[in-house]
């Protein structure tokens, strides 16, 4: 028998001598059945996301527990270490990717299982987070159609671990006691998390760096142990930390600028609970509990299984599965993630699998890596029979056209965000507030905004100029916009578009964007944009929303048949934002409102095909950003009569 093996071995004996947690089991339970609960019904558990915030302090204080313990008695090796989370995070990882991958095979169109090929490739170099914030932000529609957005913090987790043993080792070495530099890489890692949210909010969520504080919180506890709390003291800190999570989970959703503070309460509220014990009540009743013990056994399967079977729903039914699909998929994640549990990962975690388990596992996850890299730089096997219908060659005309069809028509060049590399540029090109020579008007908002450029600019003579400041993701306003966006960029659009409003008195100000209207006092900013010399001040309301796309819910629900309207996917909340908006703008002196949604939709849904074109003209080339043939429509049928005075 070799020497790891004659350490794994120790290492399962000294698992089993000491005193298992089962309450630490149901915090686990806690964390996973949040996360699937948001996920499923963010409507009921609208912050139920904090879930992965409690499993990176559960993580760091078992984790770090392990390595702490081996250091004092003098027997922790990396090879040991690493072998051992090899074997645990692998066997259901690859199984996971490996399904993932064949079902997209018959399911996905070349571009969507392209993304897949990437998403595979990064889950088995744990870099998903990385490979995500590079995308969009975590909670943008696309993503409910990322099978694999979920292992973003199974890549932080892991990046945490490749360096955490090493500097252990070395503080070790350096001061038998390293609580004290913990707590500092702490502090650090926090502080950078709470000023990099306010600044670029996807990066904190997506980075390492900012992330790294939490499993550190579990650390730090570990570093400490053992802690003997006074039963008073046990019960009331069990009690907080019970609160706290419960607190996260209703208080804190999507609006909320996440990690930075916010985190603190499922995680202060995580470390309470470990930190009061196993003796006291909430941990010994109602988080030791059987049932709680199975499901945080089970937690890792299932967090692994739950997304990717509500997302793969959510692709091939194009619109969110209604409640019942919803619950069946959660059902047959418990039911995949036992399965995973007891004939998968405990037959290759503590089955006589030997010195071979490990090459053995990384070979599997080499082979699942490279058939999701060569399907990536292949463009999707776009050899698949699904790829060869008429219906994959729409959709694939749409996601060109997304791409790369719109630089001309939304003017790429007056977004203060660069296209190519989504980074905040420093300024625009001047012809974008050129004047023109009888009069300006003056066209200021985010990509919503850049999709009635086009139209607008076909509505007006050659003595009257169309000025345009649009910036994706930035709405506009005339106040501190609020931080959710990168690199500062909508401080940038919006000084500028104010200063340039200033300079050039345009005769109208068109405003426009896509979302959270309900977070700008239009009254005020009708008034501030007013005193700066302008005459007239336009606001457009959102344009119809489908989800996940305009394109993907024709190929899905309405291909061979008529689709001139479309209803399915249309996204609902718009209609009462449109509503608010004409209510509070009305009788605004010299503001006009326009109502999309009036003109384009009735009873039967919104106008989905441009009229008098050919039937695959849609008006929108994805969710609702207007296709250059809607945008010349949308203009000239329901702008003209606010616009040309």
């Amino acid at each position: 028998m070799g020497l790891d093996r004659l350490a794994d071995l120790r290492a399962v004996i000294e698992a089993a001598v000491l005193k298992y947690r089962a309450d630490i089991d149901g915090l686990r339970a806690v964390a996973v059945l949040a996360v699937v609960a948001f996920h499923a019904f963010p409507g009921w558990a609208r912050g139920g996301f904090v879930g992965v915030d409690i499993f990176f302090v559960i993580s760091g204080y078992l984790i770090s527990g392990i390595i702490l313990r081996g250091l004092r008695d003098d027997r922790f090796r990396f090879s040991t270490f690493y072998a051992r989370r090899i074997r645990r995070i692998f066997p259901a990882l690859a199984l996971v990717l490996a399904t993932c991958y064949a079902c997209g095979w018959f399911v996905l169109f070349a571009n969507d299982y392209a993304q897949l090929g990437k998403h595979i490739a990064g889950g088995v170099g744990f870099a998903a987070n990385f490979v995500l914030w590079n995308e969009a932000g975590y909670f943008d529609d696309a993503a409910d159609t990322k099978p694999l957005q979920h292992l973003w913090s199974l890549g932080v987790e892991e990046q945490f671990y490749l360096v955490w043993p090493l500097l252990l080792v070395l503080m070790w070495r350096f001061r038998k006691h390293p609580f004290g530099v913990i707590v500092g890489v702490l502090v650090g890692s926090f502080l950078f998390n709470v000023w990099t949210v306010r600044l670029e909010p996807t990066a904190a969520f997506f980075s390492p760096v900012t992330r790294f504080w939490e499993l550190l919180l579990g650390a730090a506890l570990a570093a400490i142990e053992p802690v003997t709390l006074r039963a008073r003291w046990r019960e009331g800190s069990a009690v907080a930390g019970t609160a706290l999570i419960l607190a996260a989970v209703a208080v804190i959703d999507r609006r909320r600028v996440f990690p930075g503070l916010w985190a603190l309460m499922p995680t202060v509220g995580a470390l309470l609970i470990i930190a009061a014990g196993p003796g006291a009540w909430v941990n010994r009743v109602l988080l030791g509990q059987p049932v709680m013990t199975w499901v945080g056994l089970i937690s890792y399967p299932l967090y692994l299984w739950h997304w990717p079977l509500l997302s793969f729903a959510r692709i091939v039914g194009a619109e969110t599965p209604p409640a019942w699909m919803r619950l069946s998929a959660i059902a047959m994640s418990v039911g995949l993630a036992w399965l995973t549990y007891r004939v998968v990962e405990r037959p290759i975690r503590h089955g006589p699998a030997g010195a071979m388990a490990v090459p053995a596992l990384c070979s599997a996850m080499v082979v699942v890596a490279a058939a999701g890299a060569v399907t990536y730089w292949s463009g999707g096997l776009i050899e698949r029979p699904i790829n060869r219908s008429d219906r994959a060659h729409f959709l694939q005309y749409y996601d060109e056209l997304h791409k790369h069809g719109l630089e001309s028509a939304y003017r790429r060049e007056c977004d203060f965000m660069d296209w190519s590399t989504d980074r905040t540029r420093e300024t625009i090109d001047p012809s974008c507030t050129a004047p023109g020579s009888r009069a300006t008007l003056f066209l200021w908002g985010d990509s919503y905004a850049q999709a009635l450029s086009l139209g607008l600019r076909s509505l007006l003579p050659e003595d009257l100029r169309l000025a345009q400041v649009t910036t994706s993701l930035c709405r506009p306003s005339v106040e501190d916009i609020d931080p959710q966006v990168t690199g500062g960029r909508c401080r940038l659009a919006n000084e500028y578009a104010m200063a340039r409003i200033k300079a050039l008195r345009p005769e109208a100000v068109i405003l426009a964007q896509m979302s959270r209207h309900e977070l700008t006092d239009w009254r005020e900013m009708s008034r501030r944009i007013l005193a700066l010399g302008v005459t007239r001040v336009i606001v457009i309301g959102p344009s119809p929303q489908w989800r996940p796309s305009l394109p993907e819910v024709v190929a899905t629900h309405y291909w061979g048949g008529s689709y001139d309207r479309v209803s399915r996917g249309l996204v609902p909340e718009i209609f009462d934002v449109d509503r608010q908006l004409a209510a509070q703008l009305q009788g605004t002196p010299h503001a006009t409102y326009v109502s999309l949604l009036d003109g384009l939709c009735n009873q039967e849904g919104c106008l989905a095909v441009v009229p008098d074109r050919g039937d695959r003209d849609l008006i929108a080339v994805d969710s609702g950003h207007l296709s250059p043939k809607g945008s010349v429509f949308v203009a000239n049928q329901l702008l003209r009569p606010a616009v040309i005075k």
